[in-house]
């Protein structure tokens, strides 16, 4: 049967090389469908059901660092997402696999390997590096309250997402309102709207849960 793999990069050139990783993967027959951000993404996994796979970096375009890819996650949750990051940090590859993913390789990887770990997650196995700074050969466990974070994180106007990011750095209301140029009771007003949106009751909770979905931005 014929395999299709989205590749989701904003980079054309590795596109290509993610195009040749697939076609030593899975030979000449294998297709694919190429897209450069998360919402070219959603609108081509809602017009081809018939796709297997999706190789996807972390910083195209909408992603916004693993809200992104927690979201998208949660828009196909049995299509197996391998992420490819430049960023091979082991924090950044716990993140992603306990938001869900099926596999993350480093582009720094040789095409072979790439596309062994391809196999592999098409096989069922979950494939993860095995990071030098890594205390333990175990893949993290996948925690479903990342995704439903990251749900109500997309409900966050645009003003209010700015503000989240700023209560994540540790900013004050008052440095906030200086900085958007807007009074602190409507920085506060903002910040309860947050809360309530996220269903935290403090905005010590907000940082706690919605900080580790927005630590790549």
């Amino acid at each position: 049967m014929e395999t299709t793999v989205l590749i989701a990069d904003d980079h054309p050139l590795f596109r290509e090389a993610l195009r040749l990783v697939v076609a030593e993967a899975l030979g000449a027959e294998a297709q694919t469908i190429e897209c450069a951000s998360l919402d070219e993404a959603r609108e081509q996994v809602e017009h081809s059901p018939n796709i297997d796979l999706a190789l996807m970096d972390l910083n195209m375009p909408g992603m916004d660092g693993l809200a992104g890819l927690a979201s998208l996650r949660a828009h196909m949750p049995t299509l197996p997402i391998i992420v490819v990051s430049a960023d091979e940090r082991h924090a950044t590859v716990d993140a992603a696999l306990r938001a869900g993913v099926s596999g993350f390789i480093p582009k720094s990887f040789s095409r072979a390997d790439m596309a062994a770990a391809v196999n592999a997650v098409l096989d069922g196995d979950i494939f993860f590096p095995a990071t030098s700074d890594r205390n333990t050969g175990a893949p993290p466990a996948y925690d479903p309250g990342m995704t439903d974070m990251a749900a109500r994180i997309a409900t966050l106007t645009k003003q209010e997402r700015c503000i989240l990011e700023y209560l994540i750095r540790g900013k004050s209301n008052k440095f906030v309102a200086i900085e958007l140029d807007i009074a602190e009771s409507t920085v506060k007003a903002h910040v309860s709207s947050i809360l309530r949106k996220l269903k935290v009751h403090s905005r010590t909770l907000a940082v706690i849960k919605a900080g580790p979905l927005l630590q790549l931005n």
